[in-house]
């Protein structure tokens, strides 16, 4: 693969650990130039050019010289191979709005997770939309059980990607896997883009849980159910059942639903101590991305008919102020019905 100058768009506890394992294990040969992260945030770029490290969003870690955090994010992209987007999705849109024109047979790579709460689309359907038809082609998206911290902890992490175009895919797969990254491939899109956004809410809901005071019994069942929910409704998106029982799947909720550094795992738990939305975003620079997930599901689900209970609960509670152990009551007294139904309305 000779695509080797590599710019990953975000500096968030992700962008700059997939940043950093990419320069480290990946382009890391004297021949090759590094990588280069675009951040915003001017302090951030000047912190890592002074002290190797993201103070902000992945503190604690020193940072690879080989990589490299730019300011112009147009032109850097046009002289880039390999682009990568580990953006929040609420701005990914005007992400690609800036991006229109310049982009043309580049490799473009999807870390972000989410659906647009505005539009109720993929990241890779805004992507066609604002990029064109074309660019699925040139698109892979990269999801699965994955904390930044204990990535750049260089942890055995394995993951799961997937494109429309199958040559791309099993590239980026061979380029990007290492000892410390193991990468499978689907080419379920669908699959682990719902999978990978409807988890995030899924975590909320088990930060309520142990906001609440419960524990293993509780959690474990929400997880079961959990993963029914977003089977369900992957079902009616187009996806393929498997998937949720993989990697993007019941891996990525696993992961999120029992692990503490999970953003969303936290917001949910302060939420359920007495904390409200506003308080909690206002006091951190990260940003759960379950919260607008939550309103694109809330809405997907009312307009195809889907009921998914979990979903709902936490969308009472994040925007109609329902409180948490009301909402855990009303899961508890749900109609009584068999675990399994074929049909996968059903829930």
């Amino acid at each position: 693969m000779d695509k080797n100058k590599i710019l990953v768009i975000g500096g968030g506890s992700w962008g700059t650990a997939f940043a950093n394992y990419l320069a480290t294990f990946v382009n890391n040969k004297e021949s090759e130039t590094g990588v280069n992260i675009w951040i915003r945030e001017k302090e951030i770029i000047h912190a890592i050019r002074e002290t190797r490290e993201n103070p902000v969003f992945l503190p604690g870690f020193q940072l690879s010289p080989k990589l490299h955090p730019v300011e112009d994010l147009e032109s850097e992209v046009e002289t880039a191979d390999i682009v990568i987007f580990a953006v929040p999705s609420k701005y990914i849109r005007q992400t690609f709005q800036r991006l229109k024109g310049i982009v043309e047979n580049k490799w473009l790579v999807n870390l972000s997770k989410g659906i647009e709460s505005t539009s109720l689309k993929t990241i890779s359907q805004v992507a066609q939309e604002v990029l064109g038809e074309g660019i699925v082609q040139q698109w892979v998206t990269i999801s699965g059980p994955s904390f930044a911290r204990e990535l750049a902890a260089c942890h055995p992490t394995v993951v799961v990607a997937s494109s429309r175009n199958p040559t791309y895919l099993e590239e980026i797969q061979n380029y990007f896997s290492s000892n410390n990254l193991r990468i499978y491939r689907t080419d379920d899109l669908t699959g682990i883009e719902v999978a990978g956004s409807v988890k995030n809410v899924m975590a909320i809901a088990s930060g309520i849980i142990r906001g609440c005071g419960y524990g293993y019994n509780t959690t474990a069942s929400l997880v079961t159910r959990a993963s029914m929910e977003i089977t369900r409704i992957g079902l009616k998106l187009g996806a393929r059942q498997e998937t949720f029982w993989g990697l993007a799947g019941i891996g990525d909720l696993m992961l999120t639903c029992f692990g503490t550094l999970s953003r969303n795992f936290q917001l949910g738990e302060r939420i359920a101590k007495g904390e409200t939305l506003e308080q909690i975003e206002k006091s951190s620079a990260m940003i759960a991305e379950g919260v607008e997930t939550t309103k694109a599901i809330k809405q997907l689900a009312d307009n195809m008919a889907i009921e998914m209970p979990i979903s709902n609960e936490v969308y009472q509670i994040l925007f109609n102020n329902k409180d948490p152990g009301d909402a855990l009551k009303s899961l508890m007294k749900r109609s009584l019905k068999t675990e399994w139904n074929l049909n996968w309305n059903t829930p």
